[in-house]
């Protein structure tokens, strides 16, 4: 039996408005492996994004816990599980954009305590080269290249600091069709060929068709689709 990667229990998440407290998670349940490809699937407002930055520790968990790899949330600090247990991949890419290609994905390098190879520079390149980027794009500003190139750039940096864990909060929601099926394969390759875990929220039946396991948010709660 495969041991889990993210362990979510009893997660819940409100808002406060004066004396009214509103929840968008209402106790969540639930765990992901690695070597599966995982969609969340929801419409706007069902929870979706507050649980991905939960998982990413770029939210405080209110109710409940997140384990990663076994350690609990408690006892870990959030930027040590930004750095060292998760890669994030924005709609938006969220890279720095007077850098290069390269320059982003070695930025990721510099901060993570996982073990990283020491020729820091050719890892990167291999990285983008094998997300589609040559060495002529890879030392472009990143404004200079397209969408979904940028797109690429972000998931490479994801994985440059060797984090078995990858979240993506609508990562093809700025890119064209064939693109997005392009970036849907990354993410199946990186599951099934890497043995990464990848989590993927997104409001398209499309891409969920394409998971090994699709969830559903609806309101705060997490149901198993099947």
């Amino acid at each position: 039996m495969a041991t889990a990667t993210i362990n979510v229990n009893n997660l819940s998440h409100y808002y406060q408005d004066g004396d009214y407290r509103r929840y968008v998670l209402r106790q969540v349940n639930c765990s992901f492996e690695k070597g599966r490809f995982y969609t969340i699937l929801g419409q706007s407002g069902s929870g979706k994004t507050t649980f991905m930055s939960l998982l990413g520790a770029m939210d405080t968990v209110q109710e409940g816990e997140i384990q990663y790899q076994g350690y609990s949330h408690k006892s870990l600090d959030p930027n040590s599980i930004r750095r060292n247990y998760t890669g994030m991949v924005f709609q938006n890419y969220n890279l720095i954009t007077y850098l290069t290609a390269l320059e982003n994905v070695m930025v990721a390098m510099e901060v993570t305590e996982n073990r990283v190879p020491e020729d820091r520079q050719n890892v990167a390149y291999n990285l983008l080269d094998y997300f589609g980027l040559p060495r002529s794009k890879a030392n472009r500003l990143v404004t200079r290249l397209s969408g979904g190139e940028q797109q690429r750039v972000s998931i490479a940096r994801a994985l440059a600091t060797n984090v078995d864990v990858i979240l993506a909060d609508e990562p093809t929601g700025n890119v064209d069709a064939d693109t997005e099926d392009e970036i849907v394969e990354i993410f199946k390759a990186l599951a099934h060929e890497h043995s990464k875990c990848v989590i993927v929220v997104t409001h398209s039946s499309e891409i969920a068709r394409e998971a090994d396991v699709v969830l559903k948010l609806y309101k705060g709660s997490m149901t198993l689709d099947e």
